[in-house]
Order: structure tokens, then sequence, then C-alpha cells
């Protein structure tokens, strides 16, 4: 069975550190790559194409919304 390839995107390591920690239960999952901005995301989402995108909404500079509309311009 494939894995869900998974994105963790948020400005706090803390938070990323405890989704990473959440998913470490479920085999299914790989987390490919960890971004803490919209920006970095964008260029890690482009490169991996992953299947999953955990997503903080609340970042500095650009919001998840933000990257989420980047995302369709693409």
């Amino acid at each position: 069975m494939k894995k869900i390839r998974v994105i963790l995107i948020d400005d706090e390591r803390l938070a990323r550190e405890e989704l990473r920690r959440m998913l470490e239960g479920y085999p299914d999952f790989e987390i490919v790559a960890e971004a803490a901005n919209a920006d970095v995301a964008l260029q890690l989402i482009e490169k991996h194409q992953p299947d999953l995108l955990l997503l903080d909404i609340q970042m500095p500079c650009k919001s998840g919304f933000d990257l989420l509309e980047m995302l369709q311009q693409v």
C-alpha cells in the first residue's frame, strides 16, 4: 500500500514537532518535508507533490489561505 505523503506547515517549531509526534503512530503516513512559512512551503509542495498538507492558517507575512491561493495559480 502506498503511503500518504505529508508536508507539515506551521511557523511554530513546537507545533510541527507535535504534529510529527502524533503521526508517528500511523504507519500509512510519511512526512516528506516541513516548512515554517508559506514561501518555503510552496517550493516544497512543488518539489515533493504531497498527498496531504497539514497547514497552519495564521502565520506571519502570508497566511495558510494565502498559500492556498498561490497553489491555485501554479
